[in-house]
């Protein structure tokens, strides 16, 4: 009895300390599959595929849960035409990782290169969706996916922005007819004014009528236009129909009395449109 209970002491005291002795040896193995790892890409970038593979062999080995090197591993033997072993590693990727996006990439490449477009749809759809608009990879797989055209969502997708931005296009050149209309109708009526303020009412009236048959979306540049408008034009008549009875009488003192009658003929018709426009 003694020595059972013995036993269990020994057992618990044991369990106790495996997670110390355990944590810092698993950490300088992690340590040493990176540096292994960075070995293996260092050969990899000089073209040394063969050494390249087994570093990321001994990196995996050591740390089975390193989903990067599962991709290097991946990289490494599609380059090498072994696309059986590539596919396998990264479909290990996502085992250990399925946010690792770039195996969805590189699945969806390899599939599509073997022809299976099935499962490079799949894929392809998968990194799409994990993806963020405007991301480069994310553009990368929506095209693939319209080229492949077995993902309707996709072009769907497409044409709505494509309208949604014609639109944007539209709303942007309406506006800013409206607002070069504006500018025009603005310039003709500040010379109108001008004009108005110099008693030349034959060009003022030549100018807002300019504005008027512009027709801005101003509504209170048209008011305005109107009110010096109506303005300038019983001053223009006014002044007319002093103009016609000077020269009737003129005409009178000359003995001309057929040229006076059609001249006050015209101050009439035209004092007649003043008390009609009052």
């Amino acid at each position: 009895m003694l020595k059972l209970k013995s036993m269990r002491i020994f057992f618990t005291i044991l369990f106790l300390i495996i997670p110390f002795l355990y944590s810092p040896a698993a950490n300088i193995m992690k340590d040493d599959a990176r540096a292994y790892r960075e070995e293996g890409y260092r050969l990899q970038s000089m073209g040394d595929l063969q050494g390249a593979l087994a570093y990321y062999q001994k990196t995996a080995y050591m740390d089975p849960l390193y989903p990067e090197v599962q991709n290097d591993l991946g990289v490494v033997y599609e380059a090498l035409g072994d696309e059986d072993s590539a596919l396998m590693a990264y479909k290990k990727v996502l085992e250990l990782d399925p946010t690792y996006l770039a195996a969805y990439t590189n699945l969806a490449f390899l599939y599509e290169k073997k022809g299976d477009i099935k499962n490079a749809t799949f894929y392809w759809k998968k990194r799409y969706e994990m993806g963020q608009e405007g991301d480069y990879w994310w553009e990368v797989s929506r095209q693939h996916l319209l080229k492949l055209g077995t993902y309707p969502e996709v072009r769907k997708a497409l044409l709505e922005e494509k309208a949604a931005r014609l639109s944007r296009d539209y709303v942007y050149k309406r506006e800013q007819e409206r607002l070069k209309l504006n500018e025009e109708a603005k310039l003709h009526f500040d010379i109108g004014e001008q004009a108005f303020k110099k008693g030349d009412q034959t060009a003022a009236l030549k100018e807002f009528q300019t504005v008027l048959s512009l027709n801005p979306p101003d509504e209170k540049l048209i008011s305005k236009t109107l009110k010096l408008f109506k303005e300038s034009q019983r001053i223009y008549l006014r002044e007319k129909a002093y103009s016609d009875v000077s020269q009737a009488a003129g005409s009178m003192e000359k003995s001309d009395y057929l040229s006076a009658e059609e001249k006050l003929k015209d101050a009439i018709t035209t004092i007649s449109r003043i008390t009609q426009e009052q």
